[in-house]
């Protein structure tokens, strides 16, 4: 089993979202443009979104967390 971890800057219009399909609309767009980016991608799926907390409130981070499609 391969995981795999990209951090990536949280846009500021989640930190705003209250609706749930919202939400998940926008994180399938930023997954769907990352697999476009990066090819390897393609050969994994998101498994889990992380939210640390930041004490630099200049921005914010998500941390996507991928695992490895079977055969």
């Amino acid at each position: 089993m391969e995981l795999l971890t990209i951090n990536k800057v949280m846009p500021q219009l989640f930190e705003y979202i209250n609706d749930p399909y919202i939400f998940m609309y926008e994180l399938k767009s930023i997954v769907k443009e990352l697999k476009q980016k990066n090819p390897i991608l393609r050969n994994y799926r998101l498994m889990d979104v992380g939210f640390p907390s930041n004490h630099n409130k200049s921005y914010s981070q998500m941390r996507l967390y991928f695992i490895k499609k079977r055969g």
